[in-house]
């Protein structure tokens, strides 16, 4: 009799001590995010980029289209991305983005469109003057010949494991003297561009520092850029730094963001010491700007108004341009 009581005694013990467990709450079956897409933004202006977000679980099978055109995919952290992007030439209009996602675990599907706006914008007109000294590199056939070399190497397609995001500001504290996509005549009509960066007030041997990851696309010594780099950030993403003093990267290098990869300085077609930098997205030039303010909390930079480029002290940009049609 005592050896059943001490049975029944051990057996309720061991239910009490279980009962008073806590749950794990991570034990239970997740209940599976639906699928969703957002586009980001909905309207946009020329020289701009965006982005469609899909999410909703992993892995999925995402395809997204602009005018019947693929965008390359990538696993963003939280979801799955698309880039796209408008040149300055873009004209105002509708565009159309269909989206399709598949849940490979749960068989959920999406299927949406949506519409991207392009809306007309007016860029600023900049009489721009540079010194004799240098007005050999205004030849439109010299400035095409550089561009060309540039649009060969932002043509790579590289997929790396992740898109660093968000970039931050090359040179942290800077003061930006040129914004984006100035309609620039040079020298009373030798060569009209567009501006095709933004410039950073720096001095010579200032430090230059990476935006994001990135593997070194190009480290070279051009006529209108003077020492140059452009980072391969993948997916068609690429970054440019210009005028450089130095250049402290080599080509094929992997870099992290805010390493040290160059120094301010004038070289090329440059007034005076400052940095033009670029972000091209999908072989278009976009607004550095607007490309860092797509991350949320983005702060941006102080703005000095541009002093007239009349003589070589100007200390602004005069590279860093696309030719207009015919110019």
């Amino acid at each position: 009799m005592k050896h059943w009581m001490g049975l029944l005694f051990m057996a309720g013990l061991m239910v009490w001590v279980v009962a008073a467990l806590p749950v794990n709450p991570a034990a239970a079956a997740p209940v599976a995010p639906g699928l969703s897409a957002s586009v980001a933004p909905a309207e946009i202006i020329p020289g701009q980029a965006g982005y469609v977000h899909v999410s909703g679980g992993y892995p999925l099978a995402v395809t997204v289209t602009m005018d019947g055109q693929p965008l390359d995919i990538f696993w963003a952290g939280s979801g799955y991305e698309g880039l796209f992007s408008f040149g300055l030439d873009a004209q105002p209009g509708e565009h159309m983005l269909a989206i399709d996602a598949t849940n490979l675990t749960t068989g959920e599907t999406l299927s949406r469109t949506e519409t991207v706006t392009v809306t007309a914008f007016d860029f600023r007109n900049e009489q721009v003057s540079i010194p004799y000294r240098l007005q050999d590199l205004l030849d439109p056939k010299l400035n095409q010949s550089e561009l060309d070399r540039l649009s060969a190497v932002y043509a790579g397609r590289t997929q790396p494991a992740r898109l660093d995001w968000p970039f931050a500001i090359p040179v942290p504290g800077g003061i930006v003297t040129s914004r984006f996509g100035g309609n620039r005549v040079y020298n009373g009509g030798v060569l009209a561009a567009r501006h095709a960066g933004v410039d950073f007030r720096r001095a010579i041997g200032e430090p230059v520092l990476a935006t994001a990851d990135g593997r070194v696309a190009l480290a070279d010594t051009l006529s209108i850029r003077g020492n140059v780099i452009v980072l391969d950030h993948g997916y068609g993403v690429f970054s440019q730094y210009a005028h450089l003093s130095q250049i402290l990267v080599q080509p094929n290098q992997f870099v992290r963001r805010g390493e040290v990869i160059g120094l301010a300085g004038a070289t090329g077609r440059a007034n005076g010491p400052h940095l033009h930098f670029e972000v091209i997205v999908n072989g278009n030039p976009v607004d550095p700007l607007k490309w860092l303010a797509l991350a949320p909390g983005f702060i941006p930079p102080r703005e000095a108004t541009p002093i007239p480029q009349t003589d070589g002290s100007g200390g602004g940009d005069t590279g860093g341009s696309v030719p207009t049609p015919g110019g």
